[in-house]
């Protein structure tokens, strides 16, 4: 049908390498009303459950940093999904495996800070529904 969206869909896992620190925040997307008057507001949940967030954030060797920069361009920086297990108990290098997986996708830019012998790498994930 014309308008339509079809459903994202993952290809692939995100390596388990990455989920030793992350910071997992939950958000409620909202609708606010333009104020009154007396400075109050009226608000609108616009979705059913929170929408999560990841901040990682890693110290890598330089052969970890090329295998994260080009699982990045796999998925096209921020444009393709793909999914993601937190506790690395669950992990499935296919992704096939559904307890504790998320389908993400990357929520701006990759970036590092170098040190000696190795890179931090900062990233950050997004849920999508």
């Amino acid at each position: 049908m014309p308008g339509n969206v079809a459903s994202a869909v993952a290809t692939t896992a995100m390596p388990s390498s990455l989920c030793v620190l992350f910071r997992e925040t939950r958000a409620w997307p909202m609708c606010e009303s333009s104020g009154y008057v007396d400075g109050r507001y009226q608000a609108q949940v616009q979705a059913e459950s929170s929408r999560k967030a990841w901040e990682i954030g890693k110290l890598l060797t330089f052969a970890q940093w090329l295998a994260l920069g080009q699982f990045f361009d796999i998925c096209n920086g921020a444009q393709k999904p793909f999914y993601w297990y937190p506790n690395v108990a669950d992990y499935d290098p296919t992704g096939s495996y559904t307890v504790g997986r998320y389908l993400v996708r990357f929520d701006g830019a990759l970036s590092r800070t170098y040190r000696l012998g190795r890179q931090e790498a900062s990233l950050q994930l997004i849920e999508i529904e």
